[in-house]
């Protein structure tokens, strides 16, 4: 079974993917169903019929139902079922037939996935500013054969561009990494870093850092469990979704958020900024791909330098949050806080 962090909101579709027709995806390691009913309201279950395990992605809605392609059992938005053909339409239905139900949201254009257990109330969504009206953004959709911890690292790894990106966004050579000072807790983690060129300098350390940390906004922030987002200047921004979909595949949502209002050169400047980041992701995705283990939870003989702190907090806060998902199966009652400090910050 795929491990995951558990208890968090996914981002799992993009709204315009899902229409009224059934539609079946892996996520998580999951085979999982999606579909709206007649008021637009999506709903996800497990895709897989509780009777005799066919898949209800290939099945149909009616009225509001959502149907077997096998037998014709009907069930509703929550995985109730509520009729079965053979048995009549006053036949007395087993509580036991139902398909699994997995709490879902629609925000920012996303449905999201709450995998976990059903809490009393659930959390926010992970949020960043520029979800919120007002911004404009075009969409680069990705799969990549790598495990969602590396595709994670890759963009929170600092130092790579000159190197990767010689051709194209790393082609300054800006080899030199001043910091990075790096902000982490278990909601997420924040990085400020400044890159230059090798001249003999003294760098600055993160503490140094820090002090402009106060009045600007991170370079990267990322949020568990996996939305990250470039701050390329205060009008333009990068932000990324990244979709578990096995052990193996990770789906990448890239939306490139912006200002730019007049509709043809909209559609211009997102036809472009699109063009260049499936180039530059490329480039990423040809050294991703070469790395070992597949999952970063494994690399324990990997040596981490000083330019790699947002990766090893990305590690330490990864396991630690997986850690938390196994104490919870092992039904501990006690958690020794010590373990879990509520935020780090790096000094030198």
């Amino acid at each position: 079974m795929m491990r995951v962090i558990e208890n968090q909101w996914y981002p799992v579709l993009e709204s315009r993917e899902l229409k009224r027709k059934p539609l079946g995806v892996e996520r998580l390691g999951r085979q999982l169903v999606f579909w709206r009913t007649s008021d637009g309201l999506p709903h996800a279950h497990l895709d897989r019929c509780p009777h005799l395990g066919a898949a209800l992605s290939s099945g149909n809605i009616l009225e509001d139902h959502l149907v077997c392609p096998f037998h014709g059992f009907e069930f509703d938005r929550i995985g109730k079922c509520k009729h079965i053909p053979a048995i009549g339409r006053k036949g007395k239905i087993s509580k036991e037939i139902e398909a699994r139900h997995f709490p879902i949201r629609e925000e920012f254009g996303f449905i999201w996935l709450w995998w976990g257990k059903e809490p009393e109330s659930y959390p926010q969504l992970p949020y960043f500013n520029v979800l919120k009206a007002g911004w404009q953004y075009g969409t680069v959709v990705t799969e990549w054969p790598v495990h969602y911890t590396r595709a994670i690292e890759n963009q929170l790894d600092v130092a790579h561009l000159p190197f990767v990106h010689r051709t194209t966004i790393g082609a300054s050579g800006h080899s030199f990494v001043e910091g990075p000072y790096v902000e982490a807790n278990e909601q997420g983690i924040k990085v400020w870093v400044t890159n230059s060129i090798d001249e003999g300098q003294r760098p600055r350390s993160p503490a140094e850092l820090a002090e402009s940390a106060a009045t600007k906004e991170p370079g990267l922030h990322f949020l568990f469990p996996g939305v990250w987002l470039l701050n390329l200047s205060p009008r333009l921004k990068n932000y990324i979704a990244f979709v578990p979909i096995n052990a193996q595949k990770t789906r990448y949502y890239l939306r490139v958020y912006h200002h730019v209002r007049i509709p043809l050169i909209r559609q211009l400047f997102e036809m472009l900024m699109g063009i260049s980041n499936r180039f530059i992701l490329n480039q990423d995705k040809r050294v991703v791909l070469t790395q070992t283990p597949r999952d970063s939870s494994d690399a324990h003989q990997e040596r981490l330098i000083r330019s790699d702190r947002a990766v090893s907090q990305f590690r330490r806060l990864h396991e630690r949050l997986l850690e938390q998902k196994a104490l919870s199966c092992q039904q501990a009652t006690t958690m020794d806080v010590s373990l879990y400090p509520s935020s780090i910050k790096e000094d030198s």
